[in-house]
């Protein structure tokens, strides 16, 4: 993706090294970030499994990196496994265990419905990205539908929904419960949304979106004109 150029006209020189310094930052830092969080995994993987390998395999036999390998291979193998009936079962018998131990089920019980949120894409999951609109104050804030249904909670009237409402630059947000008709539904993709709301509406794709927005209005007012 092309970047606009510095522009180096009356700018003095220590403002243009501070300006070029910040706008190197500004690119390398999420590649960073990501690499760092992948290489911390990675690193998890090879040394818990290949620990593990090591105490099973001659050490002549083991190659660096075969940790790594056992975990990608491990969490596929636990993927599969998911989809069968036994495995499953298992699985929810170990759920309720940790879901009736004090303090370790609030952290479980959290931990688990922001995960299957963010990371279950079923056609019946509410991700659906919504603006709300208070029919008396003349702002708008960006949020998400998560539930829809109260039926087996003691608050919610009729009509009402709960819509989640993220923090821009922290893991954080409010939910809120608010009549339907306060919602609107905005056509953007959930990731995109996501994006935009947690860097406060100034990561570069949300920009070139509003470029493009306002060079549309320009052109449809020029051709009324």
């Amino acid at each position: 993706m092309s970047q606009d150029p510095v522009s180096t006209e009356e700018v003095p020189p220590g403002r243009l090294f501070f300006r070029i310094f910040v706008k190197g930052l500004v690119t390398i830092i999420p590649i960073a970030l990501t690499l760092l969080i992948v290489l911390w995994l990675a690193g998890l993987a090879e040394g818990g499994l290949g620990g593990l390998i090591r105490r099973i395999l001659p050490e002549s036999f083991y190659v660096p990196g075969m940790g790594l390998a056992a975990g990608v291979v491990l969490v596929f193998f636990i993927g599969v496994l998911s989809q069968h009936y036994l495995f499953q079962r298992l699985i929810l018998l170990g759920e309720g265990i940790l879901s009736r131990m004090p303090l370790v089920k609030s952290i479980f019980q959290a931990t688990k419905d922001f995960v299957d949120y963010f990371g279950n894409k079923d056609e019946n999951d509410f991700n659906q990205v919504v603006m709300v609109r208070h029919p008396e104050l003349k702002i708008s804030i960006m949020g998400f539908v998560t539930r829809e249904d109260f039926s087996d909670l003691p608050f919610g009237e009729p009509g009402e929904v709960a819509v989640y409402l993220p923090l821009s630059y922290q893991v954080a947000g409010y939910t809120i419960y608010v009549p339907r008709e306060w919602l609107e539904p905005i056509d953007m993709p959930f990731e995109d949304a996501v994006r935009l709301i947690l860097t406060a509406a100034m990561s570069r794709k949300a920009r070139n979106q509003n470029k493009t927005a306002d060079a549309e209005r320009r052109e449809s007012a020029e051709k009324q004109d």
